[in-house]
């Protein structure tokens, strides 16, 4: 909600502004990405052991990211955005409710999709260079199906979060944070792939 609502505000309200920032920023949009990267990595390490400046720092990243989802909002456009926004929904909660009713072990899929995520970002950065459509094509369908699988197995793992942090006396708060951090990522990384493919219309 907080992304949204920032999102939102940055590319109506405060358009002017932003497009500024882009504009005389020398890689502007490059460090409101590192800053999140930093974010992330600080909430995946910090989450079980300091919950309450994790809880801060979720938020913190909810609303920067809130601001890069206004570039892609401005670029693709608010139709494009909303399409993106349904099938992004759609996948990820029909996903959702497979994850957490399945009683197959997800735990071979979440591998596999890790790995291959791996393989997407090289892919990205190689295609970066070669500027080929087919290809980023292929990289954005495979990006869905990844994050598909991602969406579905992180639900399944929630119950096996929990679980564990009782049974080690870790705080609730921060498996909350961890695992909202979790799925909060597999819907963005959806909503844009989405987004990408429906700008290609």
């Amino acid at each position: 909600m907080l992304s949204s609502v920032t999102a939102y505000a940055v590319s109506t309200v405060f358009y002017e502004q932003m497009a500024s920032f882009l504009a005389n920023v020398p890689f502007g949009f490059g460090i409101l990405w590192i800053i999140e990267i930093a974010l992330v990595l600080f909430l995946g390490f910090k989450s079980f052991t300091k919950p309450v400046m994790a809880t801060g720092g979720f938020l913190l990243y909810s609303f920067i990211n809130g601001i890069t989802l206004s570039v892609t909002l401005m670029a693709y456009g608010v139709e494009t955005m909303g399409q993106a926004f349904l099938a992004a929904s759609a996948t990820f909660a029909a996903m959702a409710i497979f994850g957490s009713r399945t009683k197959k072990d997800l735990s071979p899929l979440g591998r596999a999709a890790y790995i291959a995520l791996i393989g997407i970002i090289i892919s990205m950065v190689i295609n970066f260079f070669i500027g080929s459509s087919a290809f980023d094509l292929f990289v954005t369908c495979l990006t869905i199906l990844v994050f598909a699988g991602l969406t579905a197995y992180d639900h399944q793992m929630i119950k096996t979060y929990y679980y564990n942090a009782q049974q080690n006396q870790l705080s609730l708060t921060g498996v909350a944070v961890f695992c909202a951090l979790q799925l909060y990522m597999d819907f963005i990384n959806l909503l844009i792939a989405f987004a990408k493919i429906f700008s290609r219309d």
